[in-house]
């Protein structure tokens, strides 16, 4: 499925299959959101809805050479942005050892497609109560390490476009 930014200069291709659909409400999202002028795609706790997938399942069809990221914590993932519009895109670790890629869902052809949301994670940074429809922390780790465990003996986490032969596809910017 097609991921665009929102003047349309960036876009990938997304295979959905083996994904899944969280709602995360740390602060750190929450911030990322915001300083990318993204704030009205959290849900109405502070929300941000994103898609997980491995590396290997993302394919950068047009303006790859326009991302870049920053980390607003130290220990935290790379958030990647677009400069052409400062669209947020991803967020991954910082290197490509530890495959995983958690796509913003608001900018997919079809968010529906995606399926319902499956875990709920950090409730207890949300700006109000929410739904208990859903696994959390555990279940959203225990995906991971399945897709994580496929991809590193596939090969597949070598195939990053974020980190194209190993490095990151744009430098590091400063927080703020």
């Amino acid at each position: 499925m097609e991921w665009t930014c929102r003047c349309g200069a960036f876009a990938a291709e997304v295979d959905i299959r083996r994904g899944i659909r969280a709602v995360c409400y740390c602060e750190s999202c929450r911030d990322f959101a915001r300083q990318t002028d993204a704030g009205g795609t959290l849900d109405e706790a502070g929300g941000s809805d994103l898609y997980q997938v491995a590396p290997e399942e993302v394919r950068f069809l047009k303006g790859g050479d326009g991302l870049a990221w920053i980390r607003l914590t130290e220990k935290g993932p790379a958030r990647w942005y677009t400069t052409c519009c400062n669209t947020p895109v991803a967020n991954t670790m910082p290197t490509p050892g530890i495959p995983f890629v958690t796509l913003m869902s608001h900018r997919f052809a079809d968010p529906d497609a995606l399926g319902p949301v499956r875990v709920r994670v950090h409730r207890r940074f949300a700006t109000r109560r929410v739904p208990d429809d859903s696994a959390g922390t555990g279940a959203l780790m225990r995906n991971f390490a399945v897709r994580a465990l496929r991809s590193r003996l596939t090969g597949g986490w070598k195939r990053n476009p974020f980190f194209p032969d190993g490095a990151p596809i744009a430098q590091r910017t400063a927080a703020g």
